[in-house]
Parts: C-alpha cells; sequence; structure tokens
C-alpha cells in the first residue's frame, strides 16, 4: 500500500510504500530519519489521518480498519515538543 506523508513544519511530502503489518512508530522513525530531524530536538512525532492521531502500536491494518486509511492517502506528521512549562 503507498501512502503520503507531509511534515506539517515544513510542507515536505514523502511518498512511502508500507506493508498492512507495520506498525505507524516504525513508519514516524523512517520518516524522521528520512527527513534528518535530530531526536535530540526532544520532540514527540505522530501520524495524524483526517485530524485523527494514530496510535503509535497500530499497524496499518489497524488503521484501514478504524479509522479509513486507504491506497495513496495524504497523512500529516504533527511534532510536539516534549516536556516544558
Amino acid at each position: 500500500m503507498r501512502i503520503q506523508v507531509e511534515d506539517s513544519r515544513t510542507g515536505k511530502l514523502i511518498k512511502l510504500d508500507v506493508k498492512e503489518h507495520h506498525k505507524i512508530e516504525r513508519i514516524v522513525d523512517i520518516i524522521i530519519k528520512h527527513m534528518g530531524i535530530i531526536s535530540a530536538e526532544q520532540r514527540s512525532f505522530t501520524l495524524v489521518l483526517n485530524n485523527k492521531e494514530l496510535p503509535p502500536d497500530s499497524t496499518i491494518q489497524d488503521a484501514i480498519h478504524k479509522f479509513g486509511l486507504k491506497e495513496n492517502d495524504k497523512l500529516a506528521l504533527w511534532a510536539r515538543v516534549v516536556g516544558g512549562y
């Protein structure tokens, strides 16, 4: 299955081929490495489909059945600052 992921900070778009058994957290890791984001930035990243966050421990198959993910859908990569006041 092919998906598209847009980095909400930069607008950069990445196209990925994913399998139904792939976990969301692993896909996020691949995207972060591909974009050259340094983990020391102290951010937490999540994938979002239609304004719904996909749980990191869920799979692509879960996203298909629970969130309606379809071939060539565009997901957003959201970043949050970890910690702070």
